[in-house]
């Protein structure tokens, strides 16, 4: 499932990124992709589907079962989380990576002032085609070169 919103794919460059990052999904062990910023650009493995749902709905819950010192997120931050298995209710792989994103965005943040995080403002150059993607680095994400 790719979840793309509005933002779009940054030419013929985007669409091999998204090809790469879909054939190193299809070889598994892998809980989706990520290929924008915020809640664009997500791909998610029909297997974390419903533990996904589940996850949002916990934290959507008014009476949250969840611990006071678990900070409430937007749902694209649990939903990357969830993906990087950091989310305490989402699974977690310590011995290789869960995620696989493209070193550098390949689609367009066209919506650049706006945010989900509260008081979150970004200047409307930042996120766009080709920047450095912000997982690039982390050991939970497998990096498909574009």
């Amino acid at each position: 499932m790719l979840v793309e919103d509005d933002f779009p794919l940054c030419g013929k460059w985007g669409w091999r990124g998204i090809l790469g990052v879909m054939s190193e999904l299809g070889r598994g062990g892998k809980y989706g992709g990520f290929i924008g910023t915020g809640g664009s650009g997500l791909i998610i493995h029909h297997s974390l589907l419903p533990i996904l749902m589940h996850t949002l709905r916990i934290h959507a819950l008014k009476h949250s079962p969840i611990p006071p010192s678990v900070r409430r997120r937007p749902a694209d931050i649990i939903i990357q989380d969830c993906l990087l298995g950091t989310d305490v209710l989402c699974p977690r792989d310590a011995e290789r990576p869960t995620l696989v994103i493209t070193s550098r965005l390949i689609m367009d943040h066209i919506g650049g002032g706006a945010s989900t995080a509260i008081g979150r403002m970004y200047h409307a150059e930042k996120w766009r085609c080709g920047w450095r993607h912000p997982f690039h680095g982390l050991m939970q994400a497998d990096v498909v070169p574009v």
